[in-house]
């Protein structure tokens, strides 16, 4: 081993922690480009976090797993959806319930506690692994993000969020399941599809638009 098990343990809790507060982060942000950016910078920090569960644990596929976190989610998907933000030459944004910053923050401030004293109560007596309630709180925050969001693009940022949290959720549980790769790589097609789809109906509905309501996009 490269570094001794007690300081991968901690790095590994070090790491879970800036993902939940990349998960808050997202939750502050009103413009399209931070939020990208930031899913982006959680994938990374998520890909990090495989590497050393790989150093703890000797399995391989979490490289693989690793690999594919930043490799699709962290760069590729990211920087299409920046590529194509640019192109609309307007700064898109939310409106409506998804301006409410301070307040959309201490929801999710809530959803953090209330989620872990539920995993705490109703799922670690069934689970051997206590940071599996990291994974999922940030379900519940990615869920949170997609239902107070009407920007298409930022509802895309939280679909991003919970792939991440189920790869997280499966690389502690069963990281020796050769299936859990397969199905990275199934969440990431789709995730490409996604943004093409959406990026595209977008574009249409932009060209639609008068000049003052360019001011902001909602999906």
């Amino acid at each position: 081993m490269i570094l001794p098990q007690p300081l991968l343990g901690e790095l590994s809790g070090l790491l879970g922690i800036l993902v939940l507060l990349t998960a808050l982060y997202l939750q502050s942000q009103t413009f399209v480009d931070p939020a990208i950016r930031g899913v982006a910078a959680q994938s990374l920090l998520l890909a990090i976090l495989f590497v050393v569960l790989f150093l703890r644990s000797g399995d391989a596929d979490l490289l693989y797993l690793a690999a594919i976190t930043a490799g699709i989610r962290g760069l590729l998907i990211p920087a299409v959806m920046l590529y194509q933000v640019r192109r609309f030459k307007h700064s898109l944004r939310e409106s409506g319930p998804g301006q409410r910053v301070p307040s959309l923050v201490i929801v999710g401030i809530i959803v953090v506690i209330g989620g872990y004293a539920l995993f705490k109560t109703a799922l670690l007596p069934d689970l051997s692994n206590p940071s599996a309630s990291v994974p999922f709180v940030l379900v519940l925050l990615s869920f949170l993000l997609i239902a107070t969001r009407k920007n298409a693009l930022t509802q895309m940022t939280g679909f991003l969020e919970e792939e991440n949290a189920v790869l997280y959720a499966g690389a502690l549980i069963a990281p020796t399941i050769p299936l859990l790769i397969e199905f990275a790589v199934v969440l990431d097609v789709l995730g490409v599809i996604l943004v093409g789809v959406i990026l595209s109906a977008t574009r249409d509905v932009l060209r639609t638009l008068e000049e003052p309501e360019l001011e902001q996009l909602t999906g």
